[in-house]
């Protein structure tokens, strides 16, 4: 790099600083608008049930996005660790008696912790062996759900304590600011990790991973690293949703229902983008939820098609209008 890139790639990174001020008051406000949501709709249950479920499909997103969007590394193991997170906690409370909260935290650690040993069998493969190796793993995950019927009750599931004292169709409520504040920790610690040297280092990561380690960085901690952050917010999620419904089954770790609404939020919202993933959910659910009343069949073929047409004419998702029409 010469002494005029050089200075050129220092300004662009000044420059990237100065916008993500804006960026984080844009963030916060935006936190701030989702906590007044649920005021004027405090009287159907049903419309707050499903921004509860927003928050969740909005973490998931955004950990999707962490890995493709911003490392470059296409994973389908998505499913896998959201079901590793669920059961760890459920078997944890069942057994112990102890609080949610607690069987919350053990599935984020064992999720990640399954997530860094996932990216360290995984550090050899690139591209579509990568994207095949863990969706066998998700794969893998969900067959054993099934197959184990002794331990995880098979496709009949497992019962469960409810995060709050009373159950999640009582007092959806307060269910929903229980997800809103896991969506804003996921969403405060991914933008504060993305706008730092390791955000820097995984978006170079993403470009050119040859060029990553030919600089001297280490690659494999990157690939790791990355995997086990997803992971552990993944755990959380799945932990979440399963005492939110005070049941699990193994249909958490169904690749087609999941990942489907997961891949359609992330691209059409706007792939390697950070807002876009959660505008991407925040849109999409309500949208899965509409269609599931006129035929829930169609679902993921209409979303499948959706991809396709983002993919084709909106390669940077909602997100990307923005700048066309700012310059308009």
């Amino acid at each position: 790099m010469g002494v005029e890139d050089g200075l050129r790639f220092q300004f662009q990174l000044r420059k990237e600083d100065l916008l993500a001020s804006p960026k984080r008051l844009f963030l916060l406000s935006l936190l701030i608008i989702l906590a007044f949501i649920p005021l004027p709709l405090a009287g159907s249950s049903y419309l707050i049930w499903v921004l509860t479920l927003c928050n969740f499909w909005a973490i998931l997103a955004l950990s999707w996005d962490l890995i493709l969007g911003y490392g470059g590394q296409l994973s389908f193991a998505h499913t896998g660790m959201l079901a590793v997170g669920a059961y760890s906690s459920v078997f944890l409370v069942n057994s112990t008696g102890l609080p949610p909260v607690a069987g919350m935290v053990l599935g984020g650690v064992l999720a990640a912790a399954m997530g860094l040993a996932l990216g360290w069998i995984c550090l050899r493969l690139r591209g579509f062996y990568f994207a095949l190796a863990t969706w066998g793993f998700a794969g893998m995950v969900e067959l054993l759900l099934v197959s184990e019927y002794d331990v995880t009750g098979g496709l009949k599931g497992l019962a469960t304590k409810f995060l709050l004292p009373t159950s999640s169709q009582a007092t959806p409520v307060y269910y929903y600011y229980a997800g809103l504040a896991l969506l804003a920790m996921c969403a405060l610690t991914t933008f504060r990790l993305i706008n730092s040297n390791y955000g820097l280092y995984l978006i170079a990561m993403g470009d050119n991973e040859e060029a990553v380690g030919a600089c001297g960085i280490n690659v494999v901690w990157l690939k790791v690293s990355v995997f086990g952050i997803s992971s552990f917010w993944l755990g959380l999620a799945g932990s979440f949703y399963a005492h939110l419904l005070g049941y699990i089954s193994p249909s958490i770790a169904n690749f087609t229902t999941v990942m489907t609404l997961v891949i359609a939020a992330t691209i059409i919202g706007g792939l390697g983008t950070f807002f876009g993933p959660l505008l991407g959910a925040f849109i999409l659910y309500p949208t899965a939820e509409v269609i599931r009343t006129y035929g829930a069949g169609v679902q993921q073929l209409i979303f499948v098609v959706l991809i396709l047409v983002a993919l084709k004419f909106l390669r940077n998702g909602i997100m990307g209008l923005i700048p066309s029409l700012r310059r308009r």
